[in-house]
């Protein structure tokens, strides 16, 4: 196994190696690193290896000293000149290699930030010999030349599309290495037991296996406990960067409609006393403390004979299927019937929360406090947890939120300054590298052999790197940062 592993690691170090030279060997190219549009100002980037030649030759500095000339982190004033005519006045970045973004040398220009000036910097540098930059190209060379790994990479992009302070949160947290930390953790107990492993089949006579069998198995528990934990928080992870997904379903005229105005504090859905007045699903995104919620109202679910309504039952069925969260609505105000009784027989407990509504129209008595309602049904929603509210008063609205937020993000989840998965692809690594271990722990439990032992080991290697992308295939990893702005 010590072979297989450093072979491994020796054709990772190649392929960084290659890939680096790669990045260095490709094109200059320059991108606008600002969104489209106009405004107070614009920065254009260049990277690579003829950056400051091609910067210096559109730049004229108001100072003695050279674009090419000036120190690393410094910045100069002057003007870009277009065909010896001056376009724009500028500030000039200068980032020398490695310490810059790419580890290349990188020139930034801060222009004024309308897009006649920003093309027309573009197509200068370009007319240098620079190229327009793809999407995601210069994270990409940041990843290839080994200044981030790919879960710094993906949350690059992360904080680029954050719609939420939570999930801001959390990308700024892998970004700065968190998950990228605990990966390399769990990798160094794998590699302590392959070493092991490899010296017994080096040196069988020795039965180094066996005399450290103790050892190994403590280190495989402490990985394999530490990946269990990775895959019990991935989902609040991935909720938290992607949003909570919430339908809202129930029966004809129960108020779903007014319960998504209410929440969203305006009218945004149609609402009638006529039953089945939503035909069709209406999707609303709101922020509820920081975390992105993403509301689907969907039409009442019942029986019919109308076609377009029974069209709006099946895409309500289908909201219902692909939510994160259900909020199933009952009147609160009226007996449970048979559509409320076999909607929540076809509810799962823990991914729904009953919402009874109308509460307005019951009197005080069967107010228990603390905003708890007691229809004359009420211990027939056990097991599924609950919420009394009133739609068309507001009352009861906070603690749907907190519950609703606290579904998502209840204390015994992971804290948000932790590791956390925030991607399927990642959960399908750690979920491969989890078997793996778990296959060597038997391997190990009945002495199958040294070797078949490594081939576990060796898995669970090429699953962690794939994570963090160092045995990631290319087609993916391009794929990964072709969705990417042009500019980052």
């Amino acid at each position: 196994m010590a072979l297989r592993t450093e072979n491994a690691t020796e054709n990772a170090t190649e392929n960084a190696t290659e890939n680096t030279n790669v990045a260095t060997a490709m094109d200059t190219i320059v991108a606008i690193a600002t969104p489209p549009g106009v405004g107070g100002v614009g920065i254009v980037r260049l990277s690579g290896s003829a950056a400051l030649e091609i910067a210096d030759g559109m730049f004229r500095p108001s100072g003695r000293r050279r674009l090419n000339k000036a120190e690393s982190h410094r910045m100069l004033h002057g003007w870009v000149e277009c065909d010896g005519s001056v376009v724009d006045e500028v500030l000039a970045v200068v980032m020398r290699a490695p310490r810059s973004y790419t580890r290349e040398d990188v020139v930034e220009f801060q222009c004024h930030g309308g897009p006649l000036i920003l093309r027309t910097l573009v197509n200068q540098a370009c007319r240098g010999g620079a190229r327009q930059a793809g999407p995601g190209e210069f994270t990409l060379r940041a990843f290839l030349n080994g200044r981030i790994d790919l879960t710094r990479a993906e949350a690059a992009g992360d904080i680029v599309r954050a719609r939420s302070a939570l999930g801001l949160q959390v990308s700024a947290n892998q970004l700065r290495g968190r998950l990228h930390g605990e990966i390399a953790a769990i990798k160094e107990e794998i590699v302590q037991v392959a070493a092991l492993v490899a010296a017994g089949i080096d040196f069988p006579e020795e039965d180094v296996v066996f005399a450290h069998r103790e050892e190994l198995a403590d280190r495989l528990i402490t990985a394999r406990g530490r990946l269990t934990a990775l895959l019990e928080n991935a989902r609040a992870g991935m909720i938290v960067r992607e949003g909570l997904a919430v339908a809202i379903i129930g029966r004809p005229n129960v108020g779903k409609s007014s319960l998504l105005n209410a929440l969203l504090r305006e009218k945004r859905a149609i609402v009638t006393d006529i039953p089945g007045t939503t035909r069709d699903t209406v999707e609303e995104a709101m922020d509820i403390a920081g975390l992105m919620v993403r509301l689907v109202d969907t039409a009442g679910i019942r029986a019919t004979e109308d076609q377009l309504e029974r069209e709006g039952v099946t895409r309500a069925q289908a909201a219902r299927a692909q939510a994160d969260l259900v909020l199933l609505v009952l009147d609160g105000s009226e007996p449970l019937n048979m559509e409320d009784e076999t909607l929540l027989k076809a509810c799962d407990p823990d991914t729904t929360l009953a919402v009874i509504n109308k509460i307005d129209r019951l009197e005080d008595k069967n107010r228990l406090g603390n905003n708890h309602i007691e229809p004359k049904w009420g211990g027939r929603l056990h097991p599924v947890p609950s919420v009394s509210i009133s739609a068309l008063t507001g009352e009861g609205l906070e603690n749907l939120e907190a519950g609703i937020r606290g579904w998502a993000l209840r204390e015994d989840r992971p804290r948000l300054e932790d590791a956390l998965i925030t991607n399927q692809r990642q959960e399908q690594a750690a979920r491969r590298a989890l078997d793996a271990v778990q296959h060597a722990m038997e391997a190990l439990e009945q002495n199958r052999g040294d070797e078949l032992l490594a081939i576990d080991l060796d898995g669970v290697l090429s699953a962690l790197g794939n994570i963090v992308g160092e045995t990631t295939p290319d087609d993916l990893l391009y794929r990964i940062f072709a969705e990417f702005c042009i500019g980052k």
